[in-house]
């Protein structure tokens, strides 16, 4: 009996001590949970707004312009005898262009040049008739009125040889413009006649007819410097200034040209709002050619802005907010943000520098007051994290 009596005694204490420790441990882990600050946080990453330069390019379109164009057509009436040139040809200043025929002309100079030497001998010998009468007069052999008669005959033929020097220049000067040079350095780009055409200065190059044919016999375009002629909104006028930095994208040719605005036209397009900008580019080689489509990008003198991590951006265009940590909580903050490239945005309202920005995988269960535990300092986000609900 006593063994027994001890066994069933042993058994009733067994169990008590069991229920006792399992008491036991539900208690101190309701104290454990009631002690730590961290239960039922969300884990998130934190990001904080910063200040910094701002240089947002401004985008302008346009085309490519020769640095200088001229249309080049006959200095004196004739006929068209020699083209020595074709269209893509490069000349230097001064080259022979093109020829009209000069039969006449040098028929013209070589009569004036014997018009000169007859002069020059009229005033030789009208010269000499005014020296002995004057000799003659001093002796009070020739009277006064002859002596008159001698001094003008003199300077009359001294008028006539000034007339024929200056009609003979006149003749050799057109017979030198028979033949057109290149004004510049430069490339033909276009020529609107052939030989045998006849062309008359008066009526600016044309036929003799009025026949336009293009307005003169080539072009030539100096396209060693280029300039990309662009147009931009007028609201970023006050932005831009002459030597305004800029790069040039051209349609065709796979690099940007770096430039700046050499010329801000000051005249506002009152149709599209616009104004023109001019980017010279160096051309060494040709490779860019008139009349190619531009993209130029200008760049202003950067500005400081508040600036966050668009990931961090939750809500439509309407509800545009953030969740920012107040202390080991979230809050949610309504922000007014513009897009500044492919991961920043700045922030117009709603934040100030240093505020810390919630975000991660987590994002979704962000809430206003829920408890957060930032588990990323900020500016140290995951580069591949991104939050499916940021906009």
């Amino acid at each position: 009996m006593s063994v027994c009596f001890n066994f069933r005694s042993f058994a009733r204490l067994t169990a008590a001590g069991l229920v006792a420790v399992a008491l036991a441990g539900c208690g101190e882990s309701a104290d454990e949970e009631t002690a730590d600050p961290d239960a039922g946080a969300i884990g998130v990453f934190a990001s904080a707004v910063t200040t910094r330069e701002l240089a947002e390019p401004i985008t302008g379109t346009g085309t490519i312009a020769a640095h200088k164009t001229t249309t080049l057509g006959p200095r004196v009436d004739g006929i068209i005898e020699e083209i020595m040139v074709r269209v893509g040809d490069r000349v230097k200043e001064g080259q022979p262009l093109f020829r009209t025929r000069d039969v006449e002309l040098r028929l013209k100079v070589t009569e004036l040049e014997n018009q000169v030497r007859l002069a020059k001998a009229d005033v030789r010998n009208t010269g000499l008739a005014f020296s002995r009468a004057n000799e003659l007069h001093a002796k009070g052999f020739v009277a006064d009125g002859r002596l008159d008669d001698a001094r003008s005959a003199r300077d009359a033929s001294q008028a006539r040889l000034g007339i024929a020097e200056a009609q003979l220049a006149g003749a050799n000067q057109m017979l030198t413009d028979s033949v057109v040079t290149a004004p510049f350095d430069g490339v033909i780009t276009r020529r609107d006649v052939d030989e045998g055409k006849f062309m008359a200065t008066r009526m600016g190059g044309m036929g003799a007819m009025g026949d336009a044919g293009g307005g003169g016999v080539l072009q030539i375009m100096k396209i060693d410097i280029v300039a990309a002629i662009v147009t931009v909104p007028e609201i970023h006028l006050s932005k831009i200034e002459v030597g305004t930095k800029g790069r040039v994208y051209i349609d065709g040719i796979d690099r940007a040209f770096d430039s700046y605005v050499i010329i801000l036209n000051d005249y506002v397009d009152p149709v599209t709002r616009s104004v023109e900008l001019r980017l010279p580019i160096l051309n060494e080689d040709y490779s860019v050619k008139p009349g190619l489509f531009a993209r130029a990008e200008i760049f202003p003198a950067p500005r400081q802005g508040l600036t966050l991590d668009r990931r961090m951006i939750y809500g439509g265009e309407t509800d545009r907010h953030v969740f920012i940590a107040d202390g080991n909580v979230a809050r949610r903050v309504s922000v007014t943000v513009r897009q500044v490239d492919a991961q920043t945005v700045e922030v117009l309202s709603g934040l100030k520098a240093g505020d810390k920005t919630l975000g991660g995988p987590n994002a979704p269960l962000l809430s206003d007051g829920v408890k957060i535990r930032i588990e990323a300092e900020p500016g140290q986000i995951a580069a591949g994290t991104r939050d499916s609900t940021a906009q």
